[in-house]
């Protein structure tokens, strides 16, 4: 599973836009509170040549299409031209439904009126570095490249049926390390004292030997120097994954997205 990890690291090793620190700080470390809005999907076809029904996690299974989500990010001013960027937040739900339809996930049928336990986690990670094309005393735009993976792991589990026989338990579960390298644009603009604007997009669609994805990441910022070393800001992010995989152990699709506010606190130095 983790052998598209090399092509995808290769074609990503001049890593994906990021919105670049405030003008004067070398380092910088982000926290934030991520009120996101989530919709996931996803389809598991069987090796018998069952296709697998097309499952909304938040639909079909009741899963919570709203949670608070942590982040952390750090950032790294090389030098006068190139910036350095980390970023970490994860997502872990579970969910116990009756089924108003029925549902195939790979060889197993579960049934109208059935009870399920379903779980949808995810583990993001995105390093980027970016270079400044456009520096100016209150403005900088920049491009860059980079590596936004994604750690999915999902799973469905009650009475089910294969091949027509009826079990009292049946579990589904599928995992997967995404790491879909990107391409895009960053900038930041001081209109007033104290006062920053910022905003990046990432974006890349490709396909590498049984994987094909893609990928949409934006964002924009507002954030207020209160201190010194402190900013305090609001921000708004959209993500947007779609991938495919035929695999022995996977041969479908999962759609993952993320949109909504949030506030952070800034230190730079």
């Amino acid at each position: 599973m983790r052998s598209i990890l090399l092509p995808f690291a290769l074609a990503a090793l001049s890593a994906a836009p990021a919105t670049a620190q405030r003008f004067d700080d070398t380092l910088s470390l982000r926290v934030e509170a991520y009120f996101a809005g989530i919709n996931s999907s996803l389809r598991a076809d069987g090796n018998n040549g069952n296709i697998g029904t097309e499952i909304d996690f938040e639909d079909d299974l009741d899963l919570s299409a709203n949670k608070t989500l942590p982040a952390v990010e750090l950032g790294w001013r090389i030098n006068d031209d190139w910036v350095l960027q980390g970023q970490y937040y994860s997502l872990g739900r579970r969910t116990d439904a009756t089924l108003d339809r029925e549902l195939i996930v790979g060889d197993t049928v579960y049934p109208v009126n059935g009870t399920v336990a379903a779980g949808f986690d995810s583990d993001v990670y995105r390093f980027t570095i970016g270079n400044l094309l456009i520096q100016r005393e209150k403005l900088e735009i920049g491009v860059g490249i980079g590596l936004h993976g994604t750690d999915f792991s999902v799973f469905l589990e009650g009475e089910g049926s294969l091949a027509g026989q009826t079990s009292r338990f049946r579990r589904e579960g599928r995992s997967i390390f995404a790491p879909l390298p990107t391409i895009g644009a960053f900038g930041q603009w001081e209109p007033a004292d104290r006062l920053t604007l910022s905003g990046r997009l990432d974006w890349l669609s490709l396909t590498i030997d049984d994987y094909s994805g893609r990928l949409i990441n934006a964002e924009a910022a507002v954030a207020y120097r209160l201190f010194k070393h402190l900013d305090a800001g609001l921000a708004y992010r959209y993500v947007d994954y779609r991938l495919r995989v035929n695999q022995d152990d996977w041969n479908g699709r999962v759609r993952y997205q993320f949109s909504g506010p949030s506030i952070f606190l800034r230190a730079g130095f």
